[in-house]
């Protein structure tokens, strides 16, 4: 069996290890740990970010750039956010009259109108590639700042499916800790699982001699970064800091519930503030239902509606603890919806424009950054990609937007994109922070 266990490709191996710790020990394997303690590199005053990703592409002309009286507008009218000339649409009321706290970007253009690779776009700056998984922001923040917690995550992921790229080719030891589930925190981590502390440490010691061999022969960076965060995971389930992920042992609970929504949204957002008061840097809430190619006006007062709490019930409270100006809020999306309304009632994929947010970290509220056209279809002034946008959380957190980190092939990649000076062939930033957000 040795002989064959030593056969595994990389896949394989990494599928067997995981198995064999599940069923040894009771417990899936969580992906989470860290890298060494490195220095930050830079300012920002943003600690913590908290990045809403509406998967399936949010429609910006019933969110945050109405069209309303436009032939492309629709049955959706606009709502007055204080500042003369900005409108948001009527299914955000809670956020206009919070918009001196926020700032919208209406010139986000993307290359694809495809779900996958639009969303890939936006959590790494990069295209898609077979040959390379590019990281998400938190994993980014955590190579360039190091971990800032020494039990908990450094990135969460609430909601995410799949298809979410992760810490790519950082490896597993800076993957984002899935959160399937708000309300049921991580699973299967209940401490040894209805064994006893005995029995679980000798099944944890079978693992350890069973899976020794291999450490021995194979000692590439790959197998101590899975070995790594097999201890930071065992740490975590030993640890007090476990309950940060219980969502019932917030303070005043059922209150907050009533505030935030009891939908997937809202008690995201209730996690995502719980886990910024405990530390953890960066966590991603995704939540769905943007995908609107038919009945749009029916789907969006509720899909529209949930996420206008949860935002602004998030914004009060993270103000009320005095988190807001350290805390980053984003709020960013796939792509955009056709202003041509289709025949079913609904918008098509519409990459050309569409919308995203800031709040908090530094930002200066009260403010709309670029501008599409008079029917919502095309950028009229300063477009934003994909870069743009992560760079911009970048530099709010004080992150170094042309520190160079090389992929275990070698290539080179910076948090924002990258391209290389025709002149010097130097590797530099592609992406740009917006500046004109921050105070």
């Amino acid at each position: 069996m040795k002989d064959s266990l030593n056969r595994l490709d990389q896949l394989s191996r990494r599928q067997f290890v995981a198995r064999t710790a599940k069923t040894a020990l009771g417990v899936s394997i969580l992906p989470i740990g860290g890298a060494n303690r490195l220095l930050a590199a830079g300012g920002g005053k943003a600690e913590h970010c908290i990045f809403f990703y509406m998967s399936g592409g949010m429609t910006h002309m019933e969110t945050f750039d109405p069209k309303p009286g436009a032939e492309t507008g629709g049955k959706t009218t606009g709502i007055s956010t204080g500042v003369a000339g900005v409108e948001l649409a009527e299914y955000m009321p809670q956020l206009a009259k919070r918009f001196n706290d926020i700032a919208v970007v209406r010139s986000m253009t993307q290359k694809t109108g495809d779900h996958r690779g639009g969303a890939y776009w936006m959590r790494t700056s990069y295209e898609p590639r077979a040959t390379i998984i590019h990281p998400s922001m938190g994993p980014w923040a955590q190579t360039l700042l190091g971990k800032k917690h020494d039990t908990l995550p450094d990135s969460v992921v609430i909601g995410g499916g799949g298809e979410h790229p992760g810490a790519g080719f950082f490896g597993p030891a800076l993957a984002p800790l899935p959160i399937g589930d708000p309300d049921k925190g991580v699973q299967n981590s209940a401490p040894y699982q209805g064994v006893s502390e005995d029995l679980f440490e000798k099944r944890l010691e079978l693992m350890n001699t069973f899976d020794e061999s291999f450490r021995r022969k194979f000692q590439t960076d790959e197998v101590k970064a899975y070995t790594q965060f097999y201890e930071e995971t065992l740490k975590l389930m030993k640890s007090e800091d476990l309950a940060t992920f219980d969502l019932s042992l917030e303070d005043k609970y059922e209150e907050k519930v009533a505030r935030y929504g009891n939908t997937r949204v809202g008690k995201g957002a209730m996690l995502a503030k719980r886990l910024v008061s405990s530390g953890v840097r960066f966590i991603e809430v995704v939540s769905g239902g943007w995908d609107m190619h038919n009945d749009l006006w029916d789907a969006i007062p509720t899909t529209g509606g949930q996420l206008d709490q949860a935002l602004s019930s998030l914004i009060d409270d993270l103000k009320a603890e005095g988190l807001f100006e350290k805390t980053l809020i984003v709020l960013g999306t796939e792509f955009g919806r056709t202003p041509v309304i289709n025949a079913n009632g609904g918008r098509d994929h519409h990459p050309r424009v569409f919308s995203t947010m800031f709040a908090g970290g530094g930002i200066r509220g009260g403010q709309v950054y670029g501008a599409s056209d008079a029917k919502g279809i095309a950028v009229k002034e300063n477009p934003v990609e994909a870069k743009d946008f992560n760079a911009t959380i970048a530099h709010a957190m004080g992150l170094d937007l042309n520190k160079v980190i090389y992929a275990p092939s070698g290539r080179p990649f910076l948090v924002a994109g990258h391209t290389r000076d025709p002149k010097t062939d130097a590797i530099v930033t592609e992406g740009h922070p917006i500046m004109e957000l921050f105070s």
